[in-house]
């Protein structure tokens, strides 16, 4: 994942692992309600030659569900019908914690909020 300037430079950039693989265990019951992290899916039909180009305003609302999904797992956040113990069963492994997990959304967020501030194009790739 690239934040580009208006000359097209990379400016920053880290993995996307985390926004691709995220939509997978969210709870069929709520996932409409994560549309840019389910267009980021693996198998999601919006990747144009494995890339996907996103402008101000719609990292803004990636940030958001980002953001939302954090609260959700820890708890923060209650949405009926969804049992966060159980998303996090799928999330995290002997080596991957929700500590982990924050850490990840942490770091996203971060790339977010100075793209956001720069004005800077985002191109995510496969």
């Amino acid at each position: 994942m690239e934040a580009l300037n208006k000359k097209k430079e990379i400016v920053f950039e880290m993995a996307p692992n985390f926004l691709i693989y995220c939509s997978r265990h969210l709870p069929k019951n709520i996932k409409n309600e994560f549309p840019i992290l389910l267009n980021l899916d693996l198998h999601s039909d919006k990747w144009i030659d494995e890339l996907q180009t996103f402008q101000s305003d719609k990292i803004y609302e990636l940030k958001k569900e980002i953001e939302r999904v954090r609260r959700i797992l820890n708890r923060e956040e209650f949405v009926p019908n969804v049992n966060s113990e159980k998303i996090l069963k799928f999330w995290t492994t002997e080596d991957y914690k929700l500590k982990d997990i924050n850490d990840d959304i942490y770091e996203l967020k971060s790339f977010f909020i100075k793209s956001i501030e720069q004005n800077l194009e985002v191109k995510i790739y496969l």
